[in-house]
């Protein structure tokens, strides 16, 4: 489980929710629900899903799926995630915590406003890695 923001404390109730939240994750219908989600992509696009940041090939072995919404949770649709490799998965939950304004904008708007963040820091550094138009359109 993520510890809390180190300015935080967490409440019992959160704690819990956190618990149970980590448990489905770790879960057998995660792992079906990820599937399910990765074969839809495919059958819906014709193409392979990538990160929404760097544009590399997501996989079911290493690929992370962030949930943009968790009005839905157990029974998601596909725009409820969002495929991320393992690193920019972790840099948008760094920024998330750093930053108090994101949670203020909602987690459907914070997480296309970090990604966008993450995609111009990379341009910024030179990187060459590109996301095809069709994955930003895609997720919203």
């Amino acid at each position: 489980m993520r510890a809390p923001r180190r300015s935080s404390r967490w409440s019992r109730r959160r704690l819990q929710r956190r618990g149970q939240y980590d448990s489905y994750l770790n879960s057998a219908a995660w792992y079906r629900k990820r599937q399910q989600w990765y074969f839809q992509w495919q059958q819906e696009t014709g193409t392979e899903p990538v990160c929404a940041v760097c544009g590399r090939v997501w996989t079911l072995r290493e690929g992370h799926l962030h949930h943009r919404t968790y009005a839905r949770l157990g029974r998601e649709l596909r725009p409820d995630v969002i495929p991320l490799c393992a690193t920019d998965h972790a840099q948008l939950h760094d920024l998330w915590d750093a930053h108090p304004s994101w949670r203020t904008t909602g987690r459907a708007t914070a997480t296309l406003g970090i990604i966008a963040a993450l995609r111009r820091q990379r341009r910024a550094n030179g990187s060459t890695s590109h996301v095809p138009a069709q994955t930003t359109n895609r997720q919203a």
